[in-house]
């Protein structure tokens, strides 16, 4: 199997876990439906395309490897909310930032797929963003590279499935300081109604490793390429 994967480095973004409200915290890496978010503003799609059962990004396979430890910061927030053409209420919130992330982004599917996300990845329809259309990322580089069988070692990925539920065992990381993994549900698709509202579908749990955190589970089918350079994937189940 082959994969197409690009990177990137994100001088900005932020992921919000999908319960929070007044303090918004981020996520360590970029969710599923971000990735395929990403590849279907290359491609120009609309919100109901891309989520459609039509869509040419149906069944592809989506992974995440950060490169870095990034900055974090919170940054207050204040909304503004307008009744009868008058201000009526502030309402403040926090929102944790991340700053200079760097990750590989990983698409798996047919050639002829990937060979077509390339290109629109080289000139893109929309502009290319992790998260909000202001948070724009650097395209590093990118290519296509034949998967190989991996360790099951996997450190600043993303895990399908709660990691209290897999028999796994921890690998200490001299000299790097060491974030809880993060443990939550999230959509692997939405169902777009007539007036583009967006509903989740099917929900599952993910585990993110942050960088520096490493574990060792053969609970999980692991994988690898040369771009890695020894660091470990998998892919996510049952995308949209």
């Amino acid at each position: 199997m082959k994969a197409l994967w690009l990177k990137v480095t994100v001088p900005v973004a932020s992921f919000r876990r999908p319960l929070d409200h007044n303090y918004q915290r981020t996520l360590p890496h970029p969710p599923p439906t971000t990735l395929l978010g990403l590849a279907g503003a290359a491609l120009g799609l609309s919100d109901f395309e891309m989520w459609s059962s039509f869509s040419p990004l149906r069944g592809i396979k989506v992974s995440v490897v950060a490169l870095n430890k990034p900055g974090l910061a919170r940054d207050m927030w204040t909304l503004r909310k307008i009744k009868g053409n008058k201000i009526v209420e502030l309402s403040p919130y926090f929102r944790e930032l991340l700053f200079y992330a760097r990750y590989i982004l990983l698409y798996g599917g047919e050639e002829e797929l990937l060979q077509k996300l390339k290109k629109a990845f080289m000139d893109p329809v929309y502009p290319l963003s992790l998260g909000r259309e202001d948070e724009l990322l650097l395209l590093e580089d990118m290519g296509i590279s034949e998967i190989l069988n991996g360790k099951a070692v996997f450190s600043g990925t993303i895990l399908p499935g709660e990691l209290k539920r897999l028999n796994f065992k921890w690998i200490p990381v001299p000299g790097i300081e060491v974030e809880p993994p993060v443990v939550e549900n999230l959509p692997l698709g939405f169902n777009v109604d007539k007036k583009g509202v967006r509903s989740p579908l099917n929900i599952q749990p993910f585990t993110f490793l942050p960088y520096g955190v490493e574990i060792e589970t053969k609970d999980i089918e692991a994988f690898t390429a040369p771009i890695l350079e020894g660091r470990n994937f998998t892919w996510m189940p049952g995308v949209f």
